[in-house]
């Protein structure tokens, strides 16, 4: 399973033509708002698209079953590029630890693809992280905290 955020909202039928240019022919790909009961079959790819509190991050994708589907090692780094091509959206994405040193289960670093490059970045303070102490959202940006290569193939 793995998680991605995007920079703007994209329908059912966005996500199924992206994910169907990437998965191999044949496989079952079920994609559905996150209010949806989870269906009898999943399929091979089951994706939730989830609304986010941030509206520069308005959405995210919660895929289960990625690692089984033809995308490589690294499936949600795979799939961010190919929005961000495709669609041009930036992508915020798990922190993978053979791009950098943080430890990716801090719930405050991403890796970020902004404007076609790779960054790590940190989310802390953001309306990603849910509501501060007094209930109400934090309201920073994802900070571009330094350029990272990423490899996806």
């Amino acid at each position: 399973m793995f998680s991605i955020t995007v920079s703007r909202s994209l329908t059912v039928d966005h996500v199924v033509d992206l994910f169907e240019d990437l998965i191999p022919t044949g496989l079952q790909l079920v994609v559905q708002l996150d209010d949806a009961d989870v269906p009898d079959n999943t399929g091979d790819l089951w994706i939730r698209l989830v609304d986010n509190e941030d509206p520069r991050w308005p959405l995210s994708l919660d895929v289960v079953g990625g690692y089984d589907c033809g995308l490589g090692p690294h499936p949600d780094l795979r799939v961010a590029e190919h929005m961000g091509e495709r669609l041009g959206v930036d992508v915020l994405c798990g922190v993978d630890p053979s791009v950098s040193d943080v430890d990716p289960l801090d719930p405050y670093y991403r890796l970020a693809l902004v404007g076609g490059r790779w960054y790590l970045a940190s989310v802390a303070f953001t309306r990603l992280t849910g509501p501060d102490t007094a209930d109400s959202l934090h309201d920073e940006s994802v900070k571009l905290i330094r350029p990272v290569v990423v490899r996806t193939r």
